[in-house]
């Protein structure tokens, strides 16, 4: 806190009090949702699963998402290298090259493109750092006129590549404006005869960031002042926009004037329904991919529905995938994700072996021993945590058997239903309806007709089906391949058959498939502690994607405790101290920061409140605080010969009343120090009242703004000591 100086001194008019925490604590049991049944250090084992789950999604994803963006940024590579290069002959005028990427949200996206465009190939043995164009970025914050704009434009180039040229500082009344394109274009002359290299191999990239925010006549200026200064600045512009190409913005937006100036290209990124498909193909359904954590039939209805509602961008797939992570690790068993014994075996039985981590090992062992009767204390009683861990492995082991076997058949599913679309049979079921009954072992119906539609086939079509799933149970890994033997025999046979009774053929390879499906297609929570491994039906925490704002803030500040880690520990310990006064304990206000003191007497106040006896009413809280919080200390002494020590307190100095004068300390400090022990006393208390009379006010004035600053209160002209409420349907704090 301030001195009292800072705050009495009239000149200051604003006084910043950090915030300083009595009990700092860091207690990892307030991350978890189930402390009764958590590790003593579960949030930072469940933190590490988490990270390495989510890491080798991810990095799954960024390699698909790398392959579908390749032919997009490989053409917007070729349009910049040949923008002045193939020009139309007999234009009365050059024209500014103009590429156009929708881009969707994809950040990766325009990192690759950058990459690209500035030559950094990190795979290249021998790169040239000189081999790429020059490259600077324009976002819609820096041009708010036509001269921000340029001056943007210019420096940008010239800030990020002075170092090539080594040139000292200008002197800003002997050169040109930095608005000014000659001031451009004689530092890229420069340029050129310092790398030595000829005009037509290189080009001044200005990427537009989100061209949808810019200013329509600001960008028409730029456009029109650019248009000058062409062929000789090789200037090409890249604009990333968030709209569909479909109808295109550019030109709704801009007249045919500033449209005939420029040389317009289009790249669209193929992002549609179908790409998310097959994201989710090949990250969750893949055999050659085995995800740490598989998703459930609620998260694939949740990231379709998401997408074909509100927003089909990469970027929202990535952040709808890490928040269902997150939420899966809420649980304490996700522990064993990876490796039951946390690491190592030491490390493992260290852990499991400690009093507190009973609670986990019980409810561990209530999930390995589902059945209960009267003899489960004997079984407890002879259970080691050998027993335990190695229950874990092989439920391990199971579960992801059994989704590795789920996988083959799925992708035998797709590949009998491609071959039957190519040869004109409907399907109506969709692959995200194929997904969630795979994993829930409802695709019956779908099988049955994929089956009876094999049955009917031809002795042509059947030539045709049969190479193709002896190529795919041949590309399987060996360790799958000895598991599918029994299907893959029978396939072999069929193959071998094919061209003596294509009928008969065709029967036996539908019977056969039909038995294989109903054996590898079955739900995953048949499979013992499948919730470690696989989310299930867990339905998708919507409000962490889209929260209720007002919800959010009424409930952080009705109940603190379950927003701030600190408020809950220095609660629970404040609740579990026995003080003098057993009321006190009951209160709630006394273990609540300022502002959510301040808003509880907001809710018992009517329409117009006076602040003075808001002042007092939140003063009187704080002094019980106070007592209560030197009531705790006194209890927490050390003991002194057998007994507890318990110093008498003075009694806390109460708010003094609108009749006291602020002056009234200041007069006494200017007293001699002769005066007796009691008159120092006397003015020690006079002191302490005024110290604390001043924190009070403090704290009131910043938790009043605070509320201020949320939208609570409205100040009105007719009563200056008053305030109006804004809200008045608050819920009522328990």
């Amino acid at each position: 806190m301030a001195s009292n100086g800072g705050l009495e001194d009239i000149n200051q008019t604003t006084v910043y009090i950090p915030y300083q925490e009595e009990d700092e604590q860091d207690d990892c049991d307030s991350y978890t949702l189930f402390p009764e049944r958590d590790l003593p250090n579960g949030y930072e084992l469940r933190l590490a699963a988490y990270r390495a789950a989510w890491l080798k999604c991810l990095g799954r994803i960024q390699d698909l998402t790398r392959a579908l963006h390749a032919p997009v940024i490989d053409k917007v590579s070729e349009l910049v290298n040949k923008s002045y290069i193939d020009i139309l002959p007999g234009l009365p005028y050059a024209e500014l090259p103009v590429i156009s990427v929708s881009t969707n949200g994809a950040s990766l996206f325009l990192d690759e493109i950058m990459s690209q465009l500035e030559g950094r190939d990190d795979d290249a043995l021998f790169g040239d750092v000189n081999s790429g164009h020059l490259v600077t970025h324009i976002f819609s914050s820096d041009c708010p006129n036509i001269s921000s704009a340029m001056k943007t434009l210019v420096t940008g180039f010239i800030t990020k590549y002075e170092q090539e040229l080594g040139s000292g500082k200008r002197k800003p009344g002997t050169s040109l404006s930095t608005m000014d394109l000659n001031l451009l274009q004689a530092w890229f002359d420069a340029l050129l005869r310092a790398r030595d290299i000829n005009e037509n191999e290189i080009r001044l990239v200005v990427v537009l960031h989100d061209f949808e925010q810019f200013e329509p006549a600001v960008v028409q200026d730029l456009f029109e002042i650019c248009s000058l200064a062409i062929p000789r600045l090789p200037l090409v512009f890249v604009l990333l926009l968030s709209s569909p190409p479909s109808p295109s913005y550019i030109h709704m937006t801009y007249p045919r004037r500033t449209l005939s100036l420029l040389q317009i290209r289009t790249c669209v990124f193929p992002w549609s329904n179908d790409v998310l498909h097959e994201i989710l193909l090949k990250t969750f359904f893949d055999v050659d991919f085995e995800p740490e954590l598989m998703i459930g039939p609620a998260q694939i209805d949740f990231l379709v529905d998401f997408f074909e509602r509100h927003s089909a961008s990469l970027d929202s797939l990535v952040s709808i995938l890490q928040l269902i992570h997150m939420k899966h690790f809420e649980e304490p068993l996700t522990v064993f994700l990876h490796n039951e014994r946390l690491g190592s075996s030491d490390a493992g039985n260290s852990v499991l072996g400690e009093p507190a981590s009973f609670g986990f090992l019980d409810a561990l062992f209530t999930r390995v021993h589902s059945t209960q009767d009267a003899n489960r204390r004997r079984e407890w009683l002879n259970t080691s945590f050998d027993g335990l861990l190695s229950a874990v492995q092989t439920a391990r082991k199971t579960f992801r058997s059994r989704v590795r076997l789920l996988r083959v058949a799925f992708q035998v599913i797709l590949l009998i239903r491609t071959f039957m679309i190519a040869e004109g049979y409907k399907v109506e079921a969709t692959l995200p309806e194929l997904m969630c009954g795979a994993i829930r072992g409802r695709i019956q119906n779908v099988v049955k007709y994929l089956c009876t539609m094999v049955k009917k086939l031809r002795k042509e079509q059947l030539n045709k089906l049969l190479p193709e799933l002896r190529n795919f149970f041949a590309s399987l890994p060996d360790n799958v391949r000895e598991t599918e033997k029994a299907v893959t025999s029978r396939i072999d046979t069929a193959f071998s058959a094919r061209d003596d009774e294509a009928h008969v053929v065709a029967g036996l390879l539908s019977e056969w498939l039909l038995a294989y499906f109903e054996e590898r297609i079955v739900s995953l929570e048949d499979t013992p502690l499948w919730d470690i491994w696989y989310t299930g039906s867990t339905p998708f925490p919507t409000d962490l994607l889209n929260p209720s704002v007002r919800a959010s803030i009424l409930a952080g500040l009705l109940h603190p405790q379950a927003f701030s880690a600190s408020v809950a520990t220095n609660g629970r310990s404040a609740h579990n101290t026995t003080g003098s006064d057993g009321e006190d304990e009951d209160d709630p206000l006394l273990h609540m920061p300022d502002t959510s003191i301040l808003f509880q007497r907001y809710l018992d106040s009517g329409k117009m409140i006076n602040v003075y006896d808001w002042f007092e009413s939140f003063a009187v809280v704080l002094e019980e605080q106070k007592r209560h919080h030197q009531r705790t200390q006194s209890c927490n002494l050390p003991e002194r010969n057998g007994r507890t020590s318990t110093p008498r307190t003075p009694r806390t100095p109460r708010t003094p009343s609108r009749h006291n004068r602020s002056g009234k300390g200041r007069q006494r400090k200017e007293q001699d120090s002769d005066d007796p022990p009691e008159q120092q006393a006397e003015e020690e208390t006079e002191e302490q009242m005024e110290n604390w009379r001043l924190e009070a006010q403090a704290r009131f004035i910043r938790a009043l703004h605070e509320l201020d600053y949320i939208g609570f209160i409205r100040h009105t002209g007719r009563r200056a000591e008053h305030v109006m409420r804004t809200v008045f349907d608050a819920p009522i704090s328990e």
